[in-house]
């Protein structure tokens, strides 16, 4: 009996190693103390008699062991059932891992397509002049295009039933952190880099640019502030109020600034002590106090003993831009745009980008491209001269030839230099505001000019262009990987990988470029040997070669988290826990790592799908206008065959259906119907008007018929009222011509009058002549008559 209360206990136990030791012990326990509870020697024991509750324990014990047995051999088969399920998930792991990278990128590599347009590899000034040549009104309709376009594209998934419905990311700060370590470096140089005030008259300019700056500031502080919480402060030209205290500090003489020149080194040591004391300012930054703050900070800039430098400029934007105070940072900005001869440096570029870019003001961004990049003659700061001057100055010139100069209305403008950080500044902001297809070619300059990009940066624009579905962007992007395929392999298989997101996110797109586009008829062979066909094939290749690295940087991403998955059942199993627990941990583990390819499959196929309806629908809205552009054309070609007299505005209206305007139409060609025969007489009748005109024309003089020969033969016809006014002007000017000639002609009656009048006498006009005169005149007369 103890035996089968052993084997009973030993089988309902179970076989972890706790229990099995707590199993033996109480067996041994219960086999001792019956045999020390017998009387009577070994040879000769006693036999005890059996009892009613002993025939009832053995039978019991026997149906239990029975069944203990019947358990251990279904707890056996379930447990070498798991072991095979842990060994099969186990084994297919690796496989499901690769088949979510490899399936998608397989059918791409045996696709003749994605149809990736070939252009020339993009230089940094064309991609900055594609920017700068965008109009206004375009970019301010950017962002509501672009909320449409998220908000009908949302839709769509949710009718599809999809479960991916992503956001466009939200700004960040990937590049200001940067951008905070240039001002830092910038705040310790010093030398002829520096624009310093020379003159007497610089300083005053200086003065009057600080003194503007601060009156700017405290009426931006306070109508902010009004805006917010009006009527809690006081006014703006009330006595307690921070503007009034600020104008008394004035009145007293401030600023009075010293030469930075005479004292470098406390000129920059007086700088970085205000850049100090404005930073702990704006570390105390508190809203409802913000004239408070404003008032300290332009109370620092007006008692400095130096007048401020770029650096502290840099500070300002900056700050009140991190802040959220745009209006403070624009009035800084103004200022130094259109107010201060200051020189920029890199970090000044960084903080009036990230001003923009942080404000939402795209045309203020573009604007500010236009600038620094020579599409404004009236530059970022560096230098500006006239054309006339420089074709006076030989060292101008030189100037001119040397450097990165642009020449715009007039004006030679030097550009600002495009860094890496200053790029990283732009493409971040071009991504915010939706600018993707730009970003896309401004990725290509990065891979040209072989600079490091940031890995956020990518995935927001790589994320941007599958939430939108921009196939064109996503076409640029992956245009710029094909054309600089070293740097981008470099890129994907380098010492410093690309996160797993991104890479996926680059398949996405690569899958996306592929979806936009028709299969290639492969009945039709065109024969011979184009030039397409080589670049197509090495375009082949390199995709091939892009895709083949995306994959090998996925498996290496998954075989990681294969490992970490692996490593986390083993910790599993290894706990000390019982073994049925144990295995369905495990279990549970491998499912999720399961699940995990199968879910990244899904979202490329759902991206996948999206992008195919998207694209369909797009085309089918351009078919449908292309086939009523055509059926106007078709419409507008058989109405013209129709006479004019006869036409109606049934023959181009729009919303008349096709038929019925072609039913109009058609009859009027076809001969033999009474329409036809219509318009055969109007035809007539129109060569009969021609053929008058021309006999019109030509009964005209050389002069008048010159003019409107010329006009026929160039236009084709010459209306008849022209023709009418052409002969009233010649007979308007015969009949002036024909009135002179008979006037001229015509005798005068008052001549002919005084030819029939008396002649008159008139001697009696003159005086009686002197005796002798007479004497004289008679001698004379005497002796002439002799002669």
């Amino acid at each position: 009996m103890l035996g089968l209360w052993s084997m009973a206990a030993q089988l309902r136990a179970c076989h972890c190693r706790a229990c099995l030791r707590a199993t033996t012990n109480t067996a041994a326990r219960r086999v001792t103390t019956g045999t020390t509870g017998t009387t009577g020697t070994t040879s000769n024991p006693r036999r005890r008699k059996a009892l009613a509750s002993d025939v009832f324990t053995a039978c019991y014990t026997a149906i239990m062991a029975t069944a203990a047995v019947l358990d251990a051999g279904r707890k056996h088969r379930r447990r070498r059932e798991l072991d095979g399920k842990i060994a099969e998930a186990r084994g297919s792991l690796a496989g499901l891992f690769e088949d979510s990278a490899a399936r998608d990128l397989a059918k791409l590599i045996a696709s003749p397509y994605p149809d990736i347009p070939y252009s020339r590899p993009r230089e940094r000034l064309d991609v900055l002049n594609d920017i700068c040549k965008l109009q206004p009104d375009f970019l301010r309709n950017l962002g509501q295009k672009r909320k449409d376009r998220l908000r009908t594209l949302q839709q769509l998934r949710k009718m599809l039933g999809l479960r991916w419905n992503p956001e466009l990311p939200d700004t960040r700060k990937s590049t200001l952190t940067r951008c905070e370590e240039i001002i830092i470096a910038d705040e310790k140089q010093v030398g002829p880099s520096r624009r310093e005030p020379k003159t007497e008259t610089h300083m005053e300019k200086i003065t009057d640019m600080i003194t503007g700056l601060v009156d700017r500031l405290m009426a931006e502080a306070w109508w902010t502030t009004e805006v917010e919480a009006p009527r809690s402060h006081p006014s703006l030209n009330s006595p307690d109020s921070a503007a009034t205290m600020i104008r008394m500090l004035r009145s007293d003489g401030y600023p009075s600034y010293d030469h930075p020149d005479l004292d470098p080194g406390g000129a920059i040591e007086q700088r970085a002590r205000l850049d100090e004391v404005n930073l702990k300012i704006m570390e105390e930054w508190a809203p409802p106090f913000r004239e408070r703050h404003v008032a300290k900070i332009c109370y620092n800039l007006l008692v400095c003993g130096v007048p401020p430098g770029i650096e502290n400029y840099n500070l300002l934007i900056l700050g009140f831009s991190l802040l959220g105070e745009h209006n403070l940072s624009q009035a800084v900005v103004d200022s130094f745009l259109f107010m201060s001869h200051m020189k920029p440096t890199e970090a000044t570029y960084l903080c009036l980008l990230h001003h923009y870019r942080l404000k939402g003001d795209v045309v203020g961004f573009q604007g500010l491209l236009r600038r620094m990049f020579g599409h404004d003659p009236r530059g970022i700061g560096l230098m500006r001269r006239t054309a006339d001057y420089v074709a006076r100055n030989p060292e101008l010139q030189d100037w001119a030839s040397t450097e990165d100069v642009a020449v715009v209305n007039g004006h030679y403008v030097q550009r600002a230099p495009l860094t890496q950080n200053v790029a990283e500044a732009i493409l971040e902001g071009l991504i915010d505001f939706g600018m993707l297809r730009e970003g896309a070619k401004l990725v290509a300059v990065f891979l040209r000019e072989q600079w490091a990009i940031s890995g956020d940066l990518l995935w927001r624009l790589s994320h941007s262009c599958l939430t939108l579905l921009d196939t064109a962007a996503a076409k640029m992007f992956i245009r710029g990987l094909l054309d600089n395929i070293d740097q981008a392999s470099l890129m994907l298989l380098g010492p410093e990988p690309p996160s797993p997101a991104l890479v996926r996110q680059l398949r996405h797109v690569l899958n996306l470029c592929q979806t936009a586009s028709l299969p290639e008829d492969g009945g039709v062979h065109h024969g011979g040997f184009h030039s397409g066909d080589l670049i197509r094939e090495t375009e082949k290749a390199n995709i091939n070669h892009l895709a083949t690295a995306i994959w090998i940087r996925e498996t290496w991403h998954h075989s990681s988290m294969m490992s970490w998955w692996l490593r986390r059942v083993m910790q599993t199993l290894s706990e000390d826990t019982p073994l049925i627990k144990r295995l369905n941990s495990a279990l549970y583990v491998l499912d999720l790592a399961a699940k995990r390819p199968g879910q990244k499959l899904d979202k490329a196929e759902h991206i996948q799908r999206v992008a195919k309806v998207d694209w369909l629908v797009t085309q089918t809205v351009v078919s449908e206008y292309k086939i009523r552009n055509a059926e106007n054309v078709i419409s507008n070609v058989l109405a013209k065959q129709t006479p004019r007299q006869l036409r109606t505005r049934s023959h181009f209206n729009p919303s008349v259906p096709i038929e019925k305007r072609i039913d109009l139409a058609l009859p009027y060609g076809i001969p033999g119907t009474l329409e036809h025969d219509a318009a055969t007489c109007f035809d007539l009748s129109k060569e009969i008007d021609f053929q008058l005109k021309l006999a019109l024309i030509r009964g005209l003089p050389e002069t008048y018929a010159r003019g409107l020969m010329q006009e026929q033969s160039d236009s084709g016809d010459v209306s008849l009222g022209r023709i009418l006014a052409y002969f009233n002007h010649y007979l308007a000017g015969l009949k002036i011509e024909l009135a002179k000639e008979a006037e001229l002609a015509k005798p005068d009656p008052f001549a002919r009058l005084l030819q029939n009048l008396p002649k008159p006498n008139i001697s009696f006009w003159r005086s009686a002549p002197p005796p002798a005169a007479a004497e004289a005149a008679a001698a004379a007369s005497s002796g002439h008559g002799g002669w």
